[in-house]
């Protein structure tokens, strides 16, 4: 790591950030000095892309200053701490999808001819060099969309790397690459750090942060835990600096009730040995899932946990008949699922709830049209009407506790939880055999989360089988009966009659 400067390129001082009621970060201090490499992890919810965010100019409101070679900037947008040389690569995939890949490359900064054209072909050559950087060698000339994740992700780290910027921010940027696609990643960083450029690598897997970083901050609950030299810190110390020494060192007790939130150590039970109600077999999904096997049976819940891009969620949707597998077969029943066919899975009893709402919801459309939707003919009968409609789906809305539970509201009146709570009561109108979960409870509050949790644990009880896919170690300790820990997707620890807590799941994923 290079200090040649005399102080900071950049440094947060008492960075402070607050949505409505919840205080996101306190008090952060960060500092970032030429040529280095500086990792910055943390637990679910722990203000790692908050403050990324404000440094990419995303979030411009905040307490506290920004310095950029000791002087205050403020980065009122992208583009305004793009100008300061401060760029960002974001883990969601951000890139224009009809454009081609050159022009993703150098879009904001085509080369022109003397008479002020676009330079088509010297665009394309410099394409073609910077994803050569990266050992990537495709057709410029493609269209983004129509290329895997996986290269569309590096398309995306070779426009932040050469973007300029004296400031580059990676977030989850391996999350979809593979080993020999992360190796030639960090060989450009350190080709990056031998230029003094700063960058800050944000990840959930520990082993490359230590491999790959010179020093590692610690977030946690919006605080600075701790900034130390990476020779300083080993994989269990950064794990028990993220969940917080007492309850990475929590005595083994008992298993608490059905709750989100609960952040201790549980005793899974043993199974029960009641026959599958579905089974996977070698389900497998290009550039997302290896070949995985897995069953579950009536009265379960079983977890998949894993960081972003460990290929549970794309294992949950392949189940429900939301994606297309590549390989293998689901079954219900020992017959087999049509593969990608969400309706015949519907049909059979197999549904999915996901984390976006407005993807399971029409938002403009009142609660009773929502409910009603997927099982029309079956809860409405022959003859429609909006009287039958609304007769029927009133019941089922109190049942899930929706507030309010009044049919003609639109669906976008709700908040999040009581939306959540409209998209399960939806399938409740029809036979549900198979629940399948996608991070049911992503951007809820406690409460809301404690309230879809508990409904979920009623379907169960009542003999549903339930697959919980998601990244918060919580929601799965306090809900699976068995867990599949996943890791760059495949099985990476089947946990079941044991006590487990949010230490073992880290270390698996």
């Amino acid at each position: 790591m290079s200090h040649a400067a005399p102080g900071p390129l950049l440094e947060c001082r008492r960075i402070g950030k607050r949505f409505g009621g919840v205080q996101a970060l306190v008090d952060v201090d960060l500092a970032l000095w030429p040529g280095e490499v500086h990792g910055v992890v943390g637990s679910n919810g722990a203000g790692k892309s908050t403050l990324m965010k404000i440094l990419a100019g995303v979030l411009p409101d905040h307490e506290g200053k920004v310095l950029l070679a000791g002087r205050p900037v403020r980065l009122a947008s992208p583009q305004a701490a793009l100008a300061q040389g401060i760029a960002m690569v974001y883990q969601e995939l951000s890139g224009i999808g009809p454009l081609s890949v050159a022009e993703n490359l150098l879009l904001g900064r085509q080369p022109v001819t003397r008479w002020g054209w676009i330079d088509w072909p010297a665009m394309r050559r410099l394409a073609r060099e910077y994803l050569a950087e990266l050992g990537i060698q495709i057709d410029v000339r493609r269209r983004l969309d129509g290329l895997p994740p996986a290269i569309r992700q590096m398309v995306e780290i070779a426009r932040g790397i050469h973007s300029g910027a004296r400031v580059l921010i990676l977030d989850e940027p391996t999350c979809s690459l593979s080993p020999p696609e992360t190796r030639r990643l960090f060989a450009l960083v350190r080709r990056l750090r031998q230029r003094n450029v700063a960058v800050v690598f944000i990840s959930h897997f520990i082993e490359q942060v230590l491999e790959i970083c010179d020093r590692v901050t610690v977030l946690r609950d919006g605080r600075r835990v701790v900034t130390a030299p990476r020779a300083k810190l080993d994989k269990h110390q950064i794990i028990g600096r993220m969940l917080g020494d007492d309850r990475a060192r929590a005595a083994p007790g008992p298993r608490p009730p059905q709750e989100a939130g609960y952040e201790g150590q549980v005793l899974l039970p043993p199974r029960t040995g009641v026959p599958p109600v579905l089974c996977a077999q070698k389900l497998a999904l290009d550039g997302a899932l290896l070949p995985v096997d897995l069953e579950v049976s009536p009265g379960e819940c079983l977890g998949l946990y894993g960081f972003v891009g460990a290929g549970h969620r794309e294992l949950a949707r392949a189940l429900a008949g939301a994606v297309r597998p590549t390989a293998g077969r689901v079954l219900l029943d020992g017959r087999p699922l049509r593969p990608g066919n969400t309706h015949h899975a519907v049909r059979r009893g197999v549904v999915l709830v996901g984390g976006d709402r407005a993807q399971g919801l029409f938002l403009k459309a009142e609660l009773y049209k929502n409910v009603t939707l997927a099982h029309l003919r079956r809860s409405v009968g022959e003859w429609l009407t909006r009287r039958r409609e609304i007769a029927v789906s009133r019941p089922v809305l109190e049942r899930v506790g929706c507030r309010p539970a009044e049919p003609r509201l639109p669906a976008g009146s709700l908040s999040g939880g009581n939306q959540q709570k409209a998209v399960i009561a939806k399938w409740l109108l029809g036979p549900v055999r198979v629940l399948v979960l996608d991070e049911p409870t992503r951007g809820m509050d406690v409460a809301a989360k404690r309230e879809v949790m508990r409904l979920i644990a009623q379907l169960k009880h009542e003999g549903a089988a339930v697959i919980l896919a998601s990244a918060e170690p919580e929601l799965v300790l306090a809900h699976a009966d068995r867990i599949l820990v996943m890791s760059r997707g495949r099985i990476a620890r089947h946990l079941a009659g044991a006590k487990v807590d949010q230490a073992a799941l880290l270390r698996d994923a």
